[in-house]
């Protein structure tokens, strides 16, 4: 009696240690996952704040007015340091002045890392927070370092329940378990009792695993034999039910084609895929000549059946519909059920269709890096030739190697924005001002718009704040009024407006500019089309912007369209839904 009590007690300890320090790991695991999830809120966050800093003047004012603007909208603690990790600017005490050189965050910034963190107390808040900084850079030199920091207790704070959830999820599976395991020792000491419930759903349910948790000697042959039975009869009857059931499904479920056809000429299986590649159904039990109706299928089938052998060839399907397929045939020998011929074939029709894409692409690409190269390979080569004795002509060769060089440069921007793969950019949501984020837009081309005298105005209905993907939403604003000021003409206006009175979002830019025709309009949104080839390229475009901007409005899940007549101006609408 003593020692069945000493069973349930061990057991018990047992099970509570086990569930206490899978708990601890776990929330553990919890917390490092949340922190490092806040750490990359806060690098963003740094990166979009360091992006509206005049970097050629750190202790300007307005760079202070900015960070306190960020600071309430963030609700995050900011500190701008110089490149010596001296404090320029501290949202929380403006008095800070002193060299923050020995925090482990700066002195990670300061060795080259992109971002450093750190979680520790604060003296001056009186509470643990999370720091992270990362320098700000200018002309591959680093010219000061942005530190946000935040108070753990916020996020924490928010994840209680869920911490709790998990307790209870814990202490319910180790309850179980400890159950479980209570009633296999309650039968160890009851080996008859034990024995014939076993045995009786060994007879009665044959598909489920039934075994004599014993460790008894004076039994334990008998346990042995009778968990040795049960694992035969599990084994049999599970190896007996399932291997058609199982074939049957993965047979189903491929997402290749697959046929089996016997020397007789007739299809003995084929599987959905197939059966949707040619557009048929029901095909067993039928002769493959009157399934398959192009001829180089049905001579790869026969060609099987003569050579017995593995034929592997890509053909192009043309009926029903026109394919491009990879065909293995393979001949099988069954002394049984007779010999057999199995094909698997492989839809290759988008891969070879993405193929052409990249071709195209990559042509596009080239001759649009060609024409930039040339011309400053060829400057160059004049201006090293003599013509640099000649001051003003040299003034003139470099402005235009100057100009193509920024057209390069523009064209290598649009294409990594492009090939950028939307899964490993940041997902994070922010709220934004809309009224001061078009106006922050509008004012970074404040020269082009003076040169051009174009008046920009804003209008609005509904509220100005939106959340949304602040990774696409710039660019999709950006490469829209860039295409206004470059297509409008002198002395005109360009509107921007926005309705987010209700959903979804609708942006609107308007250009009093040349105008797009009908025919251009359904490729305008096309990679490297231009209207007008000759006058984008003399103004620097890339013809990638609006390519662009239909790319990451689909990825925020809204579109873009465009209303526009020749010399009346153009219109693009872009409409977002809200999250």
């Amino acid at each position: 009696m003593k020692r069945r009590q000493l069973d349930y007690v061990v057991l018990l300890l047992i099970i509570g240690l086990l569930f206490f320090g899978s708990w601890r790991l776990a929330n553990r695991f919890y917390t490092n996952q949340l922190i490092s999830q806040q750490e990359q809120t806060l690098e963003e966050n740094g990166r979009v704040l360091s992006s509206q800093l005049d970097l050629n003047n750190l202790t300007d004012e307005k760079n202070q007015q900015t960070i306190d603007q960020f600071s309430q909208e963030t609700e995050e603690r900011i500190t701008l340091l110089d490149a010596d990790a001296k404090i320029i600017y501290d949202t929380f005490d403006h008095s800070l002045h002193d060299s923050r050189s020995n925090r482990p965050e700066i002195k990670s910034a300061i060795d080259g890392n992109s971002v450093g963190s750190a979680v520790r107390y604060s003296v001056t808040l009186k509470e643990n927070l999370l720091y992270t900084a990362q320098p700000i850079n200018q002309q591959n030199q680093m010219v000061g370092i942005i530190r946000i920091a935040k108070p753990t207790a916020v996020f924490e704070e928010q994840t209680q329940n869920f911490r709790r959830s998990i307790f209870f999820v814990f202490l319910l599976f180790y309850l179980v378990i400890y159950g479980i395991i209570f009633y296999l020792i309650y039968q160890r000491n009851r080996p008859i009792q034990a024995v014939l419930p076993v045995l009786k759903r060994m007879v009665e349910q044959p598909d489920k695993s039934n075994y004599v948790m014993q460790n008894s000697s004076q039994w334990q042959e008998l346990y042995l034999t009778i968990n040795e039975l049960g694992e035969q009869i599990n084994q049999t009857y599970a190896a007996y039910t399932s291997t058609e059931e199982q074939f049957t499904t993965l047979f189903h479920e491929l997402m290749i084609g697959v046929f089996m056809i016997d020397t007789e000429g007739k299809i003995v299986m084929m599987n959905p895929t197939m059966e949707e590649m040619l557009q048929v159904a029901g095909a067993e039990n039928h002769f493959y000549w009157d399934v398959f109706k192009d001829n180089k299928m049905i001579q790869l089938i026969q060609q099987t059946l003569v050579e017995k052998k593995q034929i592997y060839e890509e053909i192009t399907l043309q009926e029903p519909s026109q394919l491009s397929l990879e065909v293995r045939m393979r001949y099988l020998e069954n002394l049984v059920n007779g010999d057999q011929i199995m094909a698997t074939v492989y839809d290759l029709t988008h891969v070879r269709n993405l193929e052409k894409i990249q071709r195209d692409f990559v042509g596009n690409v080239s001759h649009e890096l060609k024409t930039p190269v040339t011309s400053l390979i060829g400057f160059t080569e004049t201006l090293l030739d003599g013509a640099k004795e000649d001051p003003e002509l040299t003034t003139q060769f470099l402005e235009i190697i100057e100009k193509d060089a920024k057209r390069l440069q523009h064209l290598i921007t649009d294409i990594i924005e492009l090939s950028k793969d939307s899964t490993h950019l940041s997902d994070q949501w922010q709220t934004i001002d809309l009224d001061l984020f078009l106006q922050q837009q509008v004012d970074l081309y404040n020269h082009l718009l003076t040169q051009k005298n174009i008046s920009v105005s804003i209008d609005k209905n509904g509220s100005a704040l939106f959340q949304t993907q602040l990774t696409f939403f710039q660019p999709i604003v950006k490469n829209l009024l860039e295409n206004a000021i470059q297509y409008s003409s002198q002395d005109s206006q360009i509107i921007i407006s926005y309705d987010n009175a209700n959903d979804p979002l609708i942006l609107k830019i308007q250009d009093q500019g040349v105008g797009i025709s009908q025919a251009d309009q359904e490729r305008i949104f096309e990679r490297f089309y231009r209207v007008d080839k000759d006058r984008s390229r003399h103004s620097g475009g890339t013809g990638l912007g609006l390519a662009i901007v239909k790319e990451y409005s689909e990825i925020l899940g809204g579109t873009v369209n465009i209303d526009s007549h020749p010399q009346l101006g153009s219109t693009f609408i872009v409409t977002l839904p809200k999250h």
